[in-house]
């Protein structure tokens, strides 16, 4: 009896020992399927991690653009500054040919007029004398040339003097004169040359624009007497402007006509515009020790203005390298870095960091050399990469991509 007992419990042992060896087994199987499952989940969030997910609403709030990878030459330029000039002959300073009261100004500050526009009325009872004084001299050489032909008939019938046909040409010669001065003065001034006695006289002339262009400065009323030499009237044409650089004696040797160079205006010097070298001074200025270039704008646009100051940048070989706006570029950890788009799901556009290495800066645009290949139809942000940069250390922080909201 005591046998079986002993029997029963070896039994009772044997049992516990299989079903807990079981229970192991089945405890070690599920730890290597939770960490196999753990090891797939950080592979696919490997995946997403660098990436930032932006909605449609917030890239329109932070106004994200995009751009390409440009041909830019940023290396080999002299640096030269310069101003926004007008030549002479497309300003005008106009002034009357006569004194005389303005009697009506026809034209308002800042109006484009052509060449030949009436730009005020200017009367003077003098001028009604001028004509008259030109009808009354034709009048009398009419009555010389007649004079003349009798006076030679007489001297050759030998029934007058020499000395009588000498006095009649000369009589004629000075009238001739007369009549031909006061003509040119008439129409000098744009009165109308009479025909004869009928013809009426006036006491105004008209005061037109020797340019095309618009009205800089009006410097008279109407009722104001002015002089013949006084300025009226300040015109000027802005179709043809040009820069005037300096450029000292040094760089002289490396100017040619026909170079391209690139400018921008001090007040605005994110717009790069292109020109041309249209001359190099000949003179040195002994002070600075430099000479004046004078350079044609390809594109002249109206918000260039005389006077403005520019800086610019003389082309001196072609060597274009790719460059994008230094607003595309961002710093993190001492390293430079571009965002593109990577993909859209739905209502979320997910941008992708690229390391880049920078190099010569000008103009507001920065050399790019991507770690990464990119192709021609790669999205670069170009504005509110700041913001994705910002994100994406929010992304970092947590673990995982950025999700914006």
């Amino acid at each position: 009896m005591k046998i079986n007992h002993i029997i029963i419990y070896l039994f009772l042992l044997l049992s516990a020992a299989c079903t807990s060896t079981k229970t192991d087994h089945d405890h070690a199987e599920g730890e290597h399927s939770h960490e196999d499952q753990h090891a797939h989940e950080t592979d696919d969030h490997h995946e997403e991690e660098g990436l930032v997910e932006l909605e449609s609403t917030q890239l329109q709030k932070i106004q994200v653009r995009y751009g390409k990878i440009e041909q830019k030459n940023l290396k080999s330029m002299l640096k030269v500054n310069g101003q926004v000039e007008l030549p002479p002959q497309n300003q005008a300073d106009v002034s009357a040919l006569a004194p005389g009261r303005i009697a009506k100004v026809h034209i308002k500050p800042g109006q484009s007029v052509k060449r030949g526009t009436v730009l005020a009325s200017l009367q003077n009872p003098d001028f009604i004398g001028w004509q008259q004084a030109y009808l009354e001299t034709k009048g009398e050489l009419m009555f010389l040339e007649k004079e003349l032909v009798r006076q030679k008939d007489l001297v050759k019938k030998e029934i007058a003097a020499q000395k009588q046909l000498d006095q009649v040409e000369s009589s004629h010669a000075v009238a001739s004169a007369q009549l031909k001065g006061l003509a040119s003065k008439l129409k000098t001034l744009g009165l109308p040359i009479p025909a004869d006695a009928s013809a009426e006289f006036t006491s105004f002339i008209n005061i037109t624009s020797p340019i095309t262009g618009h009205i800089e400065e009006i410097k008279i009323n109407t009722g104001t007497y002015v002089s013949a030499e006084q300025q009226l009237f300040e015109i000027v044409d802005n179709h043809h402007l040009h820069l005037d650089l300096t450029v000292f004696e040094k760089d002289i040797p490396y100017l040619f006509r026909g170079q391209k160079l690139l400018f921008s205006l001090q007040s605005n010097p994110k717009e790069v515009m292109e020109a041309e070298v249209l001359a190099v001074g000949k003179a040195l200025d002994e002070e600075i020790r430099a000479v004046s270039v004078h350079a044609h704008m390809m594109n002249q646009k109206p918000t260039i203005l005389p006077g403005m100051y520019i800086e610019a940048r003389i082309i001196l070989e072609d060597q274009s390298v790719p460059a994008l706006p230094e607003e595309a570029i961002t710093l993190d950890k001492g390293l430079r870095y571009i965002f593109v788009k990577d993909h859209v799901d739905g209502d979320h556009v997910a941008f992708r960091k690229v390391q880049v290495i920078p190099g010569a800066e000008d103009f507001g645009y920065v050399e790019v050399n991507p770690l990464e290949d990119l192709t021609d139809d790669t999205q670069i942000v170009v504005a509110g990469a700041y913001f994705l940069m910002a994100e994406s250390k929010k992304g970092e922080e947590g673990g995982g991509h950025s999700h914006a909201h």
